[in-house]
This record gives C-alpha cells, sequence and structure tokens, in this order.
C-alpha cells in the first residue's frame, strides 16, 4: 500500500470542497491550492490541497507586514487589503513581492489569489494557486478558481466561522 505524498486538509466546514480543491490543483498542476481566512495581522490556513501541504497545515499562519516598511507582504494580505484579483508571474522578478515569506521559504514565487467575501461583501480570505516557476493562467484556469471562490463563499454566507 502506497501512502499519498500529501494530504488535503480543512476545517470542518470546508470539507466539502476538499475534492474540489485536488481537483484544481491537478488541473492546474500547481503545487498549492489554499483557502485563507484573513485575522488582523495575519494570514490563516483554512483549507489546503497539492503538494505544498506539508507547509500549508490548517490554521499556520503568515505574518501580515501591515504598514512595516521592512516587510514584504504576503500575496494573500495584499488580496484582502485591495479585494482585487492579485496574478504574480514570478515574484523573484517583481519589485513588490521580492522577497516574500512563500518565495524564500517555500520556493513558490507563482500565485493567482482571489478575495473572498462574507454575506455582506466583507472581505474575510482568499482562494489561491501557488507555484514554483512562472507561468500564465488562462481565462479558463481563472474561471475555474473562480469557481471555487463562489463555493467557498456560498459557505462562508451559510457559516461565519467557516474559514476557523
Amino acid at each position: 500500500m502506497t501512502s499519498e505524498p500529501f494530504a488535503t486538509d480543512s476545517t470542518p466546514s470546508l470539507a466539502p470542497l476538499t475534492g474540489d480543491l485536488d481537483a484544481l490543483a491537478a488541473r492546474l498542476g500547481v503545487k498549492s491550492v489554499l483557502v485563507m481566512r484573513s485575522d488582523p495581522a495575519s494570514m490563516v490556513v483554512a483549507a489546503t490541497a497539492g503538494e505544498a501541504t506539508k507547509h500549508y497545515t490548517v490554521g499556520a499562519a503568515g505574518q501580515k507586514a501591515l504598514a512595516s516598511d521592512d516587510r514584504v507582504p504576503l500575496y494573500c494580505e495584499r488580496v484582502v487589503d485591495s479585494d482585487d484579483t492579485l496574478y504574480v508571474k514570478d515574484s523573484r522578478a517583481d519589485e513588490t513581492f521580492a522577497g516574500n515569506e512563500d518565495e524564500t521559504e517555500f520556493g513558490l514565487s507563482n500565485y493567482l489569489g482571489m478575495a473572498v467575501h462574507d454575506s455582506t461583501g466583507r472581505v474575510v480570505g482568499t482562494v489561491c494557486v501557488l507555484d514554483d516557476s512562472a507561468r500564465e493562467y488562462s481565462d479558463e484556469e481563472r474561471a475555474e478558481l473562480a469557481a471555487v471562490r463562489k463555493k467557498v463563499e456560498d459557505i462562508v454566507a451559510r457559516d461565519g466561522d467557516a474559514l476557523g
């Protein structure tokens, strides 16, 4: 019997989406698919899929840069702050994100993320994909990520504590 090289995981409320997260990671060929919760000072993993689950475990948190000039912002932090989709082809060549935590600690320099909203429209987190090589995402791939975001938002609308 062989064991899985990684383990998809989530908060209990997001458990129905683990198959979707696995499928998205496989179809896009990315190292990580995450659902993140935004706390005042950190971004916290609420669901994780893909090879990088060994780095991104449910409950793991990355400290936000906030207003600090000596810290590189987290990708997801920027999505939450702007309420805009963020695409970073290669953080190593990006003025804003070069040297960010995901790149330096885990080698993940490619990012695509979208804001997750609660039932009132407030940004409460993100859904995102990360990879270790510079790459583009087609309109179809972006639509697949948006579809997962919609499913997360539907769950959050029913359960305000779904992201943990």
